[in-house]
Protein backbone atom coordinates (compact mmCIF):
# COMPACT_ATOMS: atom_id res chain seq x y z
CA UNK A 1 0.00 0.00 0.00
CA UNK A 2 2.91 2.17 0.86
CA UNK A 3 4.39 1.92 -2.84
CA UNK A 4 1.17 2.70 -4.28
CA UNK A 5 0.79 5.80 -2.43
CA UNK A 6 4.65 6.67 -3.08
CA UNK A 7 3.71 6.44 -6.91
CA UNK A 8 0.74 8.21 -6.75
CA UNK A 9 2.43 10.90 -5.29
CA UNK A 10 5.58 10.93 -7.78
CA UNK A 11 3.40 11.11 -10.68
CA UNK A 12 1.05 14.09 -9.13
CA UNK A 13 4.72 15.65 -8.88
CA UNK A 14 5.70 14.89 -12.30
CA UNK A 15 2.15 16.02 -13.77
CA UNK A 16 2.08 19.44 -12.03
CA UNK A 17 6.14 20.61 -12.68
CA UNK A 18 5.40 19.34 -16.13
CA UNK A 19 2.70 22.15 -16.49
CA UNK A 20 3.95 24.62 -14.21
CA UNK A 21 3.81 28.36 -15.15
CA UNK A 22 6.40 30.22 -15.83
CA UNK A 23 4.78 33.80 -15.64
CA UNK A 24 5.15 34.88 -11.72
CA UNK A 25 1.70 36.90 -10.83
CA UNK A 26 0.34 36.32 -14.30
CA UNK A 27 -3.17 36.64 -12.88
CA UNK A 28 -2.42 40.15 -11.20
CA UNK A 29 -3.64 38.54 -7.48
CA UNK A 30 -0.40 40.58 -5.95
CA UNK A 31 -0.59 43.59 -7.46
CA UNK A 32 2.27 44.18 -10.19
CA UNK A 33 4.67 41.90 -8.44
CA UNK A 34 7.30 40.55 -10.88
CA UNK A 35 6.16 43.28 -13.21
CA UNK A 36 8.44 46.02 -14.89
CA UNK A 37 6.59 49.17 -16.56
CA UNK A 38 4.59 49.68 -13.26
CA UNK A 39 4.10 53.34 -14.61
CA UNK A 40 2.49 52.09 -17.49
CA UNK A 41 0.10 50.49 -16.02
CA UNK A 42 -2.97 49.92 -13.26
CA UNK A 43 -4.71 46.80 -11.57
CA UNK A 44 -8.29 46.73 -12.94
CA UNK A 45 -10.73 45.34 -9.87
CA UNK A 46 -13.66 46.07 -11.97
CA UNK A 47 -13.03 44.66 -15.40
CA UNK A 48 -11.11 41.04 -14.47
CA UNK A 49 -11.48 37.62 -16.03
CA UNK A 50 -11.12 35.68 -13.12
CA UNK A 51 -9.60 36.48 -9.72
CA UNK A 52 -9.58 39.71 -7.98
CA UNK A 53 -7.41 42.00 -10.38
CA UNK A 54 -6.49 42.51 -14.42
CA UNK A 55 -4.19 44.65 -15.44
CA UNK A 56 -5.01 47.83 -17.30
CA UNK A 57 -2.56 50.06 -19.89
CA UNK A 58 -4.58 52.84 -21.67
CA UNK A 59 -3.89 56.18 -22.84
CA UNK A 60 -5.82 59.09 -24.69
CA UNK A 61 -3.27 61.14 -26.72
CA UNK A 62 0.29 60.49 -27.86
CA UNK A 63 -0.20 57.00 -29.18
CA UNK A 64 3.39 55.95 -27.49
CA UNK A 65 4.33 52.57 -26.64
CA UNK A 66 3.22 51.20 -23.26
CA UNK A 67 3.95 48.22 -21.98
CA UNK A 68 4.74 45.70 -18.93
CA UNK A 69 6.96 42.92 -19.05
CA UNK A 70 8.84 39.93 -17.64
CA UNK A 71 11.91 38.47 -17.99
CA UNK A 72 12.21 34.97 -17.35
CA UNK A 73 14.61 32.04 -17.91
CA UNK A 74 14.18 29.01 -19.57
CA UNK A 75 14.22 26.04 -17.75
CA UNK A 76 16.96 23.37 -19.50
CA UNK A 77 15.26 20.93 -21.89
CA UNK A 78 12.81 23.26 -22.96
CA UNK A 79 11.79 22.60 -26.65
CA UNK A 80 8.54 25.04 -27.18
CA UNK A 81 6.77 27.19 -25.25
CA UNK A 82 2.75 27.24 -24.46
CA UNK A 83 2.27 30.86 -23.89
CA UNK A 84 -1.32 32.11 -23.34
CA UNK A 85 -3.45 35.08 -21.75
CA UNK A 86 -7.37 36.59 -21.73
CA UNK A 87 -7.65 39.89 -23.34
CA UNK A 88 -10.00 42.81 -23.58
CA UNK A 89 -10.29 46.01 -25.31
CA UNK A 90 -11.75 49.23 -25.28
CA UNK A 91 -11.55 51.41 -28.02
CA UNK A 92 -8.08 50.80 -29.06
CA UNK A 93 -8.00 52.87 -32.15
CA UNK A 94 -7.22 51.29 -35.82
CA UNK A 95 -3.43 52.02 -37.18
CA UNK A 96 -2.21 51.45 -40.56
CA UNK A 97 0.27 49.38 -38.83
CA UNK A 98 -1.36 46.10 -37.50
CA UNK A 99 1.19 45.78 -34.79
CA UNK A 100 -0.10 49.05 -33.01
CA UNK A 101 -2.73 47.40 -31.21
CA UNK A 102 -3.03 45.75 -27.69
CA UNK A 103 -1.15 42.81 -27.45
CA UNK A 104 1.22 40.18 -25.96
CA UNK A 105 4.21 39.31 -27.48
CA UNK A 106 7.23 37.10 -26.01
CA UNK A 107 10.65 37.96 -27.41
CA UNK A 108 13.78 35.05 -26.93
CA UNK A 109 16.93 36.42 -26.16
CA UNK A 110 20.41 34.77 -25.95
CA UNK A 111 22.84 34.45 -23.20
CA UNK A 112 23.59 37.97 -23.56
CA UNK A 113 20.26 39.14 -23.31
CA UNK A 114 20.01 40.17 -27.40
CA UNK A 115 16.99 39.35 -29.37
CA UNK A 116 17.14 36.54 -31.29
CA UNK A 117 12.97 36.68 -32.79
CA UNK A 118 9.86 37.52 -31.42
CA UNK A 119 6.32 36.08 -31.93
CA UNK A 120 3.07 37.91 -31.18
CA UNK A 121 0.59 35.49 -29.64
CA UNK A 122 -2.52 37.88 -29.14
CA UNK A 123 -3.75 40.88 -30.20
CA UNK A 124 -6.82 43.57 -30.40
CA UNK A 125 -8.35 46.84 -31.69
CA UNK A 126 -11.51 48.21 -31.09
CA UNK A 127 -13.77 47.21 -28.31
CA UNK A 128 -13.68 43.74 -27.38
CA UNK A 129 -14.74 41.20 -24.81
CA UNK A 130 -12.26 38.91 -23.38
CA UNK A 131 -10.99 36.93 -25.94
CA UNK A 132 -8.70 33.99 -25.01
CA UNK A 133 -5.63 33.58 -26.97
CA UNK A 134 -3.13 30.61 -26.53
CA UNK A 135 0.23 30.00 -29.28
CA UNK A 136 2.48 27.21 -29.15
CA UNK A 137 6.36 28.04 -30.35
CA UNK A 138 9.34 26.73 -30.88
CA UNK A 139 12.42 27.92 -28.79
CA UNK A 140 15.28 29.09 -30.58
CA UNK A 141 18.44 26.92 -29.59
CA UNK A 142 20.25 29.34 -29.01
CA UNK A 143 17.59 30.99 -26.77
CA UNK A 144 17.67 30.94 -22.98
CA UNK A 145 15.03 33.78 -21.77
CA UNK A 146 11.96 35.19 -22.81
CA UNK A 147 10.40 38.07 -22.27
CA UNK A 148 6.26 38.13 -21.70
CA UNK A 149 5.65 42.21 -23.12
CA UNK A 150 1.99 43.22 -22.34
CA UNK A 151 1.69 46.14 -24.46
CA UNK A 152 -0.79 48.98 -25.66
CA UNK A 153 1.66 49.66 -28.85
CA UNK A 154 1.71 53.09 -30.51
CA UNK A 155 -2.20 53.63 -30.10
CA UNK A 156 -4.61 54.54 -28.10
CA UNK A 157 -7.26 53.24 -25.99
CA UNK A 158 -7.44 50.80 -22.94
CA UNK A 159 -6.27 46.91 -22.90
CA UNK A 160 -6.97 44.40 -19.89
CA UNK A 161 -4.91 41.19 -19.57
CA UNK A 162 -5.44 38.62 -17.26
CA UNK A 163 -4.28 35.04 -16.52
CA UNK A 164 -1.33 35.40 -18.51
CA UNK A 165 0.41 31.74 -18.43
CA UNK A 166 4.32 30.53 -20.22
CA UNK A 167 4.36 26.89 -20.30
CA UNK A 168 7.62 24.87 -20.61
CA UNK A 169 7.41 21.79 -23.31
CA UNK A 170 9.75 19.04 -24.16
CA UNK A 171 10.40 18.54 -27.66
CA UNK A 172 7.74 14.74 -26.97
CA UNK A 173 5.36 17.05 -25.73
CA UNK A 174 5.30 19.67 -28.49
CA UNK A 175 5.03 16.71 -31.13
CA UNK A 176 1.91 15.26 -29.01
CA UNK A 177 0.18 18.70 -29.51
CA UNK A 178 1.50 19.55 -33.20
CA UNK A 179 1.29 16.13 -34.73
CA UNK A 180 1.65 17.94 -38.39
CA UNK A 181 5.35 19.18 -37.17
CA UNK A 182 6.44 15.50 -36.06
CA UNK A 183 8.15 14.36 -39.45
CA UNK A 184 7.55 10.17 -38.16
CA UNK A 185 3.93 10.39 -38.70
Amino acid sequence: MKTFFFFCSLFLITITNAQTNLVKNGGFETDLLNWRGEENAALSPLEKKSGKNSVAINQFVGAEWKALDQIITLPKNSYALEVSAWIKSDAIETQKEDYKCGAIIVEFTNSGDKQISTERIGQAIGSTNWTYFKKTVKIPAEAKKIRIMLALAQTNGTVFFDDVKAISLSEEEYLKLNPIANPEK
